[in-house]
């Protein structure tokens, strides 16, 4: 049983992040896959027909001008009683984003895992360790890590898609237990945020994520205590 599967459930609070900001349009929503037996489903793909294949542990991804990309995993060393952790390796498609044309790749070791969110036009790679999402008018990627179960290497991360591959911007590691959420979009560069602080006390912390002209500025707002 890979240990970083069901932490691919972990993200609740993801679908807060394909809403649109006030007074714009609904996005293009990704493509999302249903993942069985550690391979995509059917429905996953009939509706990517075209734009991935796979052969037995080998998914290939279909990039621009005829070229292609191709990630060999080992799920054999995966199950079992003698299982390799050295070599236990699984790669699936778990979203396409049509706006940007890029894939969003789970790459699962025996325990953890992270995720590649890869161009179509060039086959660039851009790793992340939660899954991530477009702001209203996909002009920035952004990612909170919320996993217990796997080492952190960020609380927050925003990549600007101005460039290929994108451009890592902002990225915030707190110094004590913080579980950040998206409350609202205000616009790309401006998300309004909450946190659960588990410090000496526990409280509720709001926020607001905001890029300036000197970069991206995480600025605290009310507290609220929680009891223990």
């Amino acid at each position: 049983m890979f240990k970083h599967l069901f932490a691919l459930s972990l993200f609740p609070a993801i679908f807060l992040f394909t809403g649109s900001a006030p007074g714009q349009s609904p996005p293009q929503a990704p493509i999302a896959c249903e993942v069985k037996d550690n391979v995509e489903d059917g429905t996953c793909q009939n509706k990517l027909k075209g734009l991935f294949a796979r052969k037995g542990d080998t998914l290939t991804l279909k990039l621009d001008g005829g070229r292609s990309k191709a990630y060999a995993g080992n799920r054999a060393a995966c199950d079992g009683e003698n299982v390799d952790v050295s070599k236990c390796l699984v790669f699936v498609v778990l979203k396409y984003f049509p706006r940007t044309q890029s894939y969003l790749i789970g790459r699962i070791f025996y325990e953890c895992g992270d995720y590649l969110f890869v161009s179509r036009r060039t086959g660039s790679e851009t790793v992340m360790y939660a899954l991530p999402a477009l702001s209203p008018n996909a002009k920035y990627l952004f990612s909170i890590d919320q996993s217990d179960a796997c080492d952190r290497k960020y609380d927050i991360a925003i990549w600007s898609m101005r460039t290929d591959p994108p451009k890592l911007e902002f990225k915030y590691e707190a110094k004590q237990y913080e579980n950040w959420d998206v409350v609202a979009w205000e616009n790309d560069t401006h998300i309004k945020m909450k946190a659960f602080i588990n410090g000496k006390t526990p409280y509720d912390q709001e926020a607001e994520l905001v890029r300036k002209e000197s970069g991206w500025t995480l600025d605290l707002g009310k507290k609220t205590d929680r009891p223990r």
